[in-house]
């Protein structure tokens, strides 16, 4: 989504690189699906770079459709069952975290419900004005963005947790300007927006390796 393929590798690299950051400073098993986002951001942004290229003839047909089909699913299958999921389990306060299990059984049913008409309607990629549009035949589309907006934005804001608060507001904002924007212009600011998500990840774990070893309850 972001500019050209040439963008895309060097965002996914810099995202990336926060990614291992973030992942070295999580100290709690139950806290490795949020602290890999990051790191998924980034292998997001690489996969694109391939889309691009398989559009252009410039890696075997196989290999960009591949590309494709990875890009989508990770965005309209994976995020909206892992995010909710990962905030669930990090959440370290019990009653604030009952309140997220109902948005993770949401996200895993968003997930399952895009993956069964991603599998049946296909996925179709075209080279637009600076970007890449995907397009995928889901039906009942704002019902289900909308379940997938709760899914994936409220378990953050939720979050007792300062920076994953602001993470979920990033989500809030970024779709804010989806709905606003035409696609081509939402797609080149992509990267930045997926940067400083990773970013208020990053930070959220370097304040908790900071404050010290987590109670051994909390593990």
């Amino acid at each position: 989504m972001c500019l050209s393929p040439e963008v895309d590798v060097i965002a996914g690299a810099a995202i990336g690189g926060i990614g291992v950051a973030t992942l070295l400073q999580v100290r709690r098993k139950r806290d490795l699906i949020i602290g890999a986002l990051p790191l998924g951001f980034g292998l997001h942004q690489l996969t694109e770079a391939f889309v691009w290229w398989g559009l252009r003839d410039q890696v075997p047909a196989g290999v960009g459709d591949a590309a494709r089909d990875l890009y989508v699913g990770y965005a309209q299958v994976v995020l909206p069952i892992v995010v909710p999921l990962g905030f669930a389990l990090l959440e370290r306060d019990p009653k604030r975290r009952r309140f997220v299990w109902p948005f993770a059984a949401l996200g895993l049913a968003v997930g399952l419900f895009l993956l069964w008409h991603l599998l049946g309607g296909g996925i179709v990629a075209d080279e637009r004005d600076h970007c890449v549009a995907y397009v995928t035949t889901t039906p009942h589309a704002i019902p289900s963005a909308v379940a997938y907006i709760a899914a994936v934005c409220v378990p953050a804001l939720l979050s007792t947790q300062r920076h994953l608060r602001w993470f979920g507001l990033a989500n809030v904002v970024g779709i804010a300007i989806a709905a606003t924007m035409q696609e081509e212009e939402f797609t080149s600011v992509w990267c930045l927006y997926a940067a400083v998500m990773s970013w208020l990840i990053y930070l959220h774990f370097r304040a908790e390796a900071r404050a010290g070893p987590p109670d051994r309850a909390s593990r």
